[in-house]
């Protein structure tokens, strides 16, 4: 504590002069007064005689008071305490769903990603499965026209072929048939010259 100061002393002295007098002037009052005081006792023993119980339950009262204040405080740093945790709890759990729902972010990223991939080498795929049926339809109707072109060709060679052929058999034909009656009447004239009918022979 720190020293008083001396202006407090001095007051302090002063009090305590007055606080003397006041006591003498007291206990004159009260020499004065002791037989009125004597009288109201002997009428207050009734009364202090019902005062004592209440007091004790005054004090019974004090100790429930304070035992409820006790309890009341209790339940305080109960509730304060189950408040911290339950936001610990509930801190702690919002930093695991951030954390699951970051990963399922991740993950559905991930696959959509790699379903674009897939649509990509799909789409690549059948337009290269595209490409090579067009490529082939058009090598089929290549061939098939060459093919027709050497079909009408060939027909028409062999048709000319067969005309030459027949041409040549009948020119030949005929030229067999003068050389035979040729060679008939050079026999004609022979069997004649030594007087031979043919028709007889």
């Amino acid at each position: 504590m720190p020293p008083k100061s001396k202006g407090k002393g001095r007051k302090g002295v002063k009090q305590q002069q007055k606080s003397n007098i006041a006591e003498s002037q007291a206990e004159e009052k009260y020499r004065k007064a002791a037989p009125e005081v004597d009288m109201l006792n002997e009428h207050l023993v009734p009364w202090r005689d019902m005062t004592w119980p209440a007091k004790a339950d005054n004090e019974g009262l004090k100790r429930r008071l304070w035992d409820l204040e006790k309890a009341l405080e209790q339940a305080r740093e109960d509730k304060r305490d189950i408040h911290e945790e339950m936001t610990r709890q509930y801190q702690e759990l919002q930093k695991q769903t951030a954390a699951h729902s970051q990963r399922l972010e991740a993950k559905v990223k991930s696959l959509q990603e790699q379903l674009a991939t897939r649509l990509r080498e799909s789409q690549q795929t059948q337009e290269i499965a595209t490409q090579a049926l067009a490529e082939r339809d058009r090598t089929i109707a290549q061939l098939q026209g060459r093919l027709d072109a050497m079909e009408r060709e060939y027909e028409k060679t062999l048709h000319g072929s067969l005309d030459l052929v027949l041409a040549k058999m009948a020119e030949a034909s005929q030229h067999w048939e003068e050389v035979g009656m040729t060679i008939t009447m050079e026999h004609k004239e022979r069997l004649q010259e030594f007087g031979l009918n043919p028709l007889e022979i």
